[in-house]
């Protein structure tokens, strides 16, 4: 009975003791495992370009390749092998780190896009300093760009793995598209007739179809002073998208019409940058208009046209009769 009892309280100062002991052990290894896992190292990137090539304007609708050298850092300390590799990875294989880059908000008037848009590499350690990765920008600006200075934003990230933390960083990247003098011409009525000494008015409506603020300039060619051609006004600065009109007008001659003639003439378009710039491309188009006159004309006069005639061949008749008589 004794023996009995004394197996219980055994059990009973075991159970007690194991109920002490139990708490502290998970508690202990939990804190152990917190530590373990707040060891962590980082990994650092950066983009180097060369600024050269993006310090001109660049050409409509053509590609331009930019070199470009992203650089990978770490702070691992721990030197390669299978229990590092497990410790950083949870891999006995230490696997590449996937590097990626990304246009941020790419603008329609444009493509651009990186030649490689993922670069795969080892880990570098922190002894083995910057590891150079090379890869190239295409910047193709298409007519619709704006000619003035524009950035982008290129994003370079890498994932998180185990005890190795991502990373993510954004870089600026600046250039402008170059200028281009474009427009367009469009008349309601390029032939007119009129008689002497009439006023002509023609409407010519020009569309800036470049990417900046356009100069357009007309000049009158070649024109006799006797028609006292005007054309305004003398010039005109037009947004992008935008339309003016210009006026074009002449008053014909006393004598324009005694003959069946025409005026024709020649209105050149310079198109430039504004503010005006020195080097800048510029374009030049040529309108042409014309004004005639189906000649002058006597009331009645086409009816003794006629009666000469039919007196004419009557004789020939007449003349053709008696002969054969």
């Amino acid at each position: 009975m004794r023996t009995s009892l004394r197996k219980v309280e055994a059990t009973i100062i075991l159970g007690m003791i194991l109920m002490g002991v139990v708490p502290f052990f998970v508690t202990n290894c939990t804190t152990q495992e917190t530590k373990s896992r707040a060891i962590s190292f980082h990994t650092y990137l950066d983009l180097n370009y060369t600024s050269s090539d993006l310090n001109q304007p660049l050409q409509i609708d053509r590609a331009i390749s930019v070199p470009v050298t992203i650089n990978f850092w770490t702070d691992i300390t721990l030197q390669r092998g299978l229990f590092s590799y497990l410790f950083l990875y949870g891999s006995i294989i230490a696997p590449n780190a996937q590097i990626n880059l990304e246009i941020l908000n790419p603008p329609d008037w444009a493509n651009i896009y990186f030649g490689t848009t993922t670069l795969l590499a080892d880990y570098p350690l922190q002894s083995e300093g910057k590891v150079p990765l090379k890869t190239s920008l295409i910047i193709s600006p298409k007519v619709e760009a704006p000619a003035e200075s524009q950035r982008i934003d290129v994003q370079l990230s890498i994932p998180t793995i185990k005890r190795v933390n991502g990373f993510t960083t954004k870089v600026t990247i600046s250039f402008t598209p170059q200028f281009v003098p474009t427009i367009g011409i469009d008349i309601a009525n390029p032939i007119r007739t009129v008689g002497p000494h009439e006023s002509v008015t023609f409407s010519i409506d020009v569309l800036n179809k470049g990417n900046k603020i356009t100069r357009v300039t007309p000049t009158i060619a070649g024109v006799d002073p006797s028609w006292t051609p005007t054309i305004n006004p003398p010039y005109f600065d037009i947004p992008p998208a935008q339309q003016t009109t210009f006026s074009f007008s002449i008053i014909t001659p006393y004598n324009f019409g005694w003959h069946n003639e025409y005026g024709r003439f020649q209105i050149n378009f310079q198109s430039q940058i504004y503010p005006p710039q020195s080097n800048s491309p510029t374009s030049n188009e040529s309108i042409y208009l014309v004004v005639n006159n189906h000649g002058f004309s006597t009331p009645g006069f086409e009816v003794i046209t006629f009666l000469t005639a039919l007196i004419g061949i009557v004789c020939v008749i007449r003349f053709r009769h008696k002969k054969n008589s």
